[in-house]
């Protein structure tokens, strides 16, 4: 059996899912601790390439927002009351403007962090503060490994009520 790091999540999971089934329960649970581990480690870099699209976002460094951003033809942004800005050369140029006009403090709640084989997203509410004013903007990012490194290919940023109400789901 291998628990390489190579082996992607999926498949992980249908050799876990094989042993329940053959009820190989040592073997089972080996796989289970393997995943577990893996999706802590993969939820992990997401979180924190989230975290650096944020810090590059707060530095108003073109530089360190280009760097965060992936390549190719999916890579899109819709800022708060824009429409959608497709390909990366229109994206980084997209930031080029929002990033010129001042720092921006903000701070993240309610961050729910996802992440499998190679993508992942992060939906959170930003807390903006600028010489401006404050703003609450619903955000989600979407991340997909590049290179061996986790690069932000989608944010879609849009307000939201000071006061939203929290849906409560059960049983679905």
């Amino acid at each position: 059996m291998v628990y390489s790091g190579d082996v992607p999540l999926s498949q992980l999971q249908a050799q876990l899912e094989a042993a329940v089934e053959e009820e190989d329960y040592e073997k089972a649970a080996a796989l289970r601790d393997v995943l577990q581990r893996r999706r802590f480690d993969v939820r992990l870099a997401v979180e924190e390439a989230n975290e650096r699209f944020y810090a590059a976002f707060q530095s108003g460094s073109l530089a360190a927002m280009s760097e965060v951003w992936g390549s190719g033809e999916h890579v899109q942004c819709i800022h708060p009351l824009s429409g959608c800005v497709a390909g990366r050369k229109a994206v980084i140029y997209s930031w080029k403007a929002i990033l010129g006009s001042g720092r921006l403090r903000i701070t993240l709640e309610d961050v729910r962090v996802y992440a499998a084989d190679g993508h992942g997203f992060v939906t959170c509410v930003e807390l903006t503060e600028s010489s401006e004013g404050k703003g609450r903007i619903a955000a989600t990012n979407v991340f997909e490994l590049q290179g061996g490194a986790w690069k932000m290919v989608h944010h879609h940023g849009g307000p939201t009520p000071r006061a939203m109400p929290r849906i409560i789901t059960t049983g679905i």
